[in-house]
């Protein structure tokens, strides 16, 4: 660590709603924080600047409640932050992320949709200021951390220097995407954004009249969500309404193409990385949380960057950091030591080590730094994957009543023999609740009150006699039939406490339909066995000596996936009505080994525990993901616009 928190004295300037043109004459709307000197910004001099592009000008949630602009303008930069096009008063219309990287180049004809390259546009205006060095570095989550790399993933862009890109909101071989996971409709994340947004799109009025009014007619309907948040029901609305006919949702053009396109995949390769094999020039970092809805694509992104870097060098300077956070803010009961993060430190850190051969300690500790849950320590790894990981089969064992965690499920490392099925019924109206995440604001939470129920089947190890560490990647094979013609089968990794507590880790699973190919949906065919592969998150814990690792499967996971009816028909317009309560059989035994693939670390192959640097007591700063809501340490002092020179 090589700088400190600059402190509550610190003052920066800001100059607000300055103009960002783009090739086809849209006009973006910009904010700029500016160092100051004796309370005044020195404009003739030039700076390096740190970009921020996302659709939030209006709150800035994920850059100014943690100090990151303090930190910024004390070490000599200047931010810029840049409202996306048809967000806050920049002109055009919102098409979520569609105009972030390379464009119309290489792809479908979408009608329009995403043909612009405002990330391109926006970096060569900054670099052409006078108040700008000719460097550049990029910060920010979610969507801002998308425009960054997609960007990147557009072409050599002059003046772009590095980035740190957390949880990015893009797609990944439209298996990890921002509206798609496995082939789920990820429906909690996509009705909560959507909502988030209205309330801009109507303060900028960006709708006619009478579109306002029938918004404001499914409000109502809907008991005034716009007046209490806490009434927002995703699962609730899409079982009686459709996706496609969700009250406040159907009157917005993005999420109609966004549920139009439920199986016209391609129209989202706008933003999915594997589209692109653009030489990297420059080392990155990537950020993820353990219980980030886009955990996959910040490592997917890292690795897609690692195997495309243009040498050796480069591929070996990008840098992978796992933490045990979620997507925004902390908001769940459980807290692990260790976990606090002044992250705004850790960014400039890099930016200065980039720009001006700083030396950062952590930086040189290895390519991945992980937090390792149960253990609860920070640690540097020399790669990703882990060296030495030693993939290793649990099966699934019971005599056919795992139904519940009273059960008989067991999960060992031996290959089942004769043993008979696991069955439940699945009953779409009645869904699993999924407990372990708000979609933006979560962590571990306890499953056990789940595996009461009789449609969640539950495997366990016996008593753990050592720690077992689990670090990487999880895959699963589940051998299942079904008496319907579709259905869902999810599976959840979790730690099993000696107080009994079920603290949940990971989730994945395969949607019935698309477990052949996510381009082509196909029924199922009632009672044919099923290999299925599921595709789960990462994770890293160690199961402690006296715990349990332990298993669940189930056919929903309502709102974090949109709940499937059991039945072969368009899932956009399904409601309720549509439901069918489906008979599920999962299979092991010697033909139909099912089995979840753990990524062991031999504890002899560990790497470095660290003593972790950027805890906020150490930095003097903020704990990133304890700030929600909360203002920055500092007010900026509001600047006259006219006083920035701008060159347009």
């Amino acid at each position: 660590m090589t700088v400190k928190f600059p402190g509550k004295d610190h003052k920066y300037g800001e100059f607000k709603d300055i103009i960002v043109p783009m090739r086809d004459g849209t006009r973006l709307a910009a904010h700029v924080e500016f160092p100051l000197k004796d309370g005044k910004p020195d404009v003739t001099k030039e700076y390096p600047v740190l970009l921020i592009r996302a659709a939030y000008l209006h709150s800035a949630p994920t850059t100014s409640w943690y100090g990151l602009f303090e930190y910024a303008t004390a070490n000599g930069y200047v931010c810029v932050e840049v409202a996306a096009r048809g967000t806050e008063k920049s002109e055009g219309q919102l098409q979520p992320l569609a105009n972030e990287g390379w464009g119309a180049d290489g792809r479908p004809d979408n009608d329009g949709w995403g043909i612009h390259r405002d990330g391109e546009d926006t970096i060569a205006w900054v670099k052409k200021q006078a108040w700008c060095n000719g460097q550049i570095v990029t910060s920010g989550i979610s969507w801002q951390g998308a425009s960054q790399i997609l960007t990147w993933l557009s072409g050599d862009i002059p003046g772009l220097e590095t980035s740190v890109i957390s949880n990015p909101a893009i797609n990944s071989g439209f298996a990890n995407g921002l509206g798609y996971e496995n082939g789920f409709f990820s429906l909690n994340l996509n009705v909560f954004w959507a909502f988030m947004m209205v309330g801009d799109l109507l303060a900028h009025h960006r709708y006619s009249p009478i579109i306002e009014e029938k918004i404001m007619q499914d409000n109502a309907l809907l008991g005034d969500p716009f007046g209490d948040p806490r009434k927002v029901n995703a699962g609730e609305w899409a079982r009686k309404y459709g996706l496609k006919n969700i009250p406040i949702m159907r009157q917005l053009p993005f999420w109609n193409k966004m549920v139009e396109n439920y199986d016209n995949i391609d129209f989202f390769s706008y933003d999915d990385i594997t589209k692109r094999t653009n030489k990297l020039k420059k080392p990155l970092v990537f950020v993820g949380g353990w219980y980030d809805l886009m955990l996959a694509n910040s490592i997917m992104a890292y690795e897609h960057s690692v195997a495309n870097s243009i040498s050796q060098e480069i591929a070996d300077g990008h840098r992978l950091i796992l933490t045990p956070f979620s997507h925004t803010a902390r908001m769940n009961e459980y807290r692990f030591a260790n976990e606090d993060t002044d992250q705004a430190c850790l960014e400039i850190d890099w930016f200065n080590q980039q720009l001006r051969a700083t030396s950062s300690e952590l930086f040189q500790k290895g390519k991945a730094i992980i937090y390792v849950m149960g253990e609860e320590r920070w640690r540097a790894e020399q790669d990703w994957p882990l060296p030495d990981t030693e993939l290793t089969e649990y099966y699934l064992h019971s005599n056919g009543n795992a139904n519940t965690s009273l059960g008989d499920g067991v999960l060992s490392t031996t290959i089942p023999t004769s043993e008979s099925a696991d069955l439940y019924s699945s009953n779409p109206a009645n869904p699993v609740n999924n407990m372990q995440e708000h979609t933006m604001f979560g962590g571990m939470n306890d499953h056990s009150g789940n595996e009461q129920r009789s449609d969640v089947l539950v495997y366990s190890t016996p008593v753990l006699e050592e720690d077992v560490e689990v670090t990487g990647w999880i895959n699963a094979t589940l051998y299942a039939s079904t008496n319907a013609t579709d259905a869902d089968f999810i599976m959840k990794l979790l730690d099993v406490y000696p107080d009994g507590s079920s603290m949940h880790l990971t989730t994945g699973g395969v949607r019935g339909r698309y477990r052949n190919d996510r381009k082509n949906p196909k029924p199922m065919v009632p009672g044919q066995i099923e290999n299925l592969t599921l595709k789960m998150r990462a994770t890293s814990n160690i199961f402690k000596k006296g715990h349990r690792i332990r298993i669940e499967v189930m056919s929903t996971n309502s709102s974090m996936y949109d709940v499937n009816p059991n039945c072969f028909i368009d899932l956009r317009t399904c409601t309720e009505k549509d439901y069918i309560v489906a008979d599920q059989t999962i299979y092991h035994d010697l033909e139909h080994p099912s089995s979840i693939s753990l990524p062991i670390i031999p504890a002899d192959a560990q790497g470095e525990w660290l003593d972790w640097p950027y805890a906020p007591e150490k930095t003097g700063g903020f704990d990133h993901h304890a700030m929600a809501g909360k203002p920055s340490c500092t007010e900026p002092i509001q600047l006259d616009t006219a006083d920035l020179p701008v060159i347009e």
